[in-house]
C-alpha cells in the first residue's frame, strides 16, 4: 500500500475505534465505505469489492470491539442475563449473513447496504425510547429471534451490529450505557463468527486473497492498529459525554455515505 492509502486506513481506524467504544458499534459503517473507496488502490478485483470490504470490515471489528468490550467489561455493565441470551443469536445470524454475501450480486449488496445505512441513520437520529421493562418478563425466544436477525443483517453488510443491537436492548429495558456495553461484546462475537465463514468460503470458492480468504490483510492490519488504540478512549467517553448530539452527527454521516454509495 502507498502512503496515501496507509494514512486513509489509519484515519478510518481512529474514527471506527472511537465510535466502537463510544456508541457500541463495530465501526463497519465507516470501514466498508472506506474500503470501497480505496479498492482501486488496494488492487481489489472489481467483482469482489463489496464482499472484500465487508469481510475486511468484520475482521477489523474483531480487533476493535475486543478492546472496547474489555473496557466496558471492567465497568461491570455486561450483565450475564443478557450476554447468554443475546450472543448466541448474534453469532448464528452473523454466520448466515456472511455465507450469503458472496451469493448476492455486488450491485444489490451495495444497494442493500446503503438502505441499511439510511434506516440506521433515521433510528440513531431519533431519541431513544425510555423503556422500563423487567428482565424477568423478557421472553427468551424474542431475544433469540431479534438477536439472530441483527446478526444476519450485520454479517450481510459488514457491520458490528451495534446500531441495531443498542436500540433493540433499550427496548428490552436496558439503559443506553448498559446496551452499549453489551453491544460491544456482541459486535466482537459477530465479527469473529462472520470472519470464520469468510475464510472458509474464500478457499472453497477459489477467490482467496491470502491466508484469510477474501479479507484484505494489509488494510485490515492498518485499520486495526488505529482502531484498537482508540476504542478504549471511546469507551471512556461513553461514560462521561452526552450521547444525544453525537448520535445525530453520526446519523448525518451515515446518510451522506449512503447517498455516495448509491449514486457514485
Amino acid at each position: 500500500m502507498d502512503l496515501t492509502v496507509i494514512v486513509w486506513c489509519l484515519v478510518g481506524g481512529v474514527f471506527a475505534g472511537t465510535l466502537a467504544g463510544l456508541l457500541g458499534i463495530g465501526g463497519g459503517l465507516v470501514i466498508v465505505p472506506l474500503i470501497v473507496y480505496l479498492a482501486p488502490k488496494l488492487g481489489i478485483d472489481p467483482a469482489l469489492v463489496m464482499p472484500t470490504a465487508i469481510a475486511t470490515s468484520l475482521a477489523t471489528i474483531c480487533m476493535t470491539t475486543a478492546s472496547a468490550a474489555y473496557s466496558h467489561y471492567r465497568s461491570g455493565l455486561q450483565e450475564r442475563f443478557w450476554v447468554v441470551r443475546v450472543l448466541p443469536g448474534l453469532s448464528i445470524g452473523a454466520m448466515v449473513g456472511a455465507f450469503l454475501v458472496t451469493a448476492i450480486d455486488p450491485h444489490w449488496l451495495k444497494v442493500f447496504f446503503s438502505t441499511v445505512l439510511v434506516v440506521l441513520a433515521i433510528r440513531m437520529a431519533m431519541p431513544p425510547a425510555a423503556q422500563k421493562a423487567q428482565t424477568g418478563r423478557i421472553k427468551q425466544r424474542w431475544l433469540s429471534l431479534g438477536s439472530t436477525i441483527i446478526g444476519v443483517i450485520s454479517g450481510l453488510v459488514g457491520i458490528g451490529g451495534g446500531a441495531l443491537t443498542v436500540p433493540f436492548l433499550q427496548r428490552c429495558g436496558l439503559s443506553v450505557r448498559q446496551a452499549i456495553a453489551i453491544s460491544s461484546l456482541g459486535s466482537f462475537i459477530i465479527g469473529c463468527s462472520a470472519v470464520f465463514i469468510f475464510v472458509i468460503k474464500g478457499y472453497i470458492s477459489g477467490v482467496a486473497h491470502g491466508a484469510l480468504g477474501i479479507i484484505h490483510v494489509p488494510a485490515w492490519l492498518t485499520i486495526s492498529i488505529a482502531s484498537v488504540l482508540c476504542a478504549p478512549l471511546g469507551a471512556k467517553l461513553a461514560h462521561s459525554l452526552p450521547v444525544k448530539l453525537l448520535r445525530r452527527i453520526f446519523a448525518i454521516f451515515l446518510i451522506v455515505v449512503a447517498i455516495k454509495l448509491i449514486f457514485f
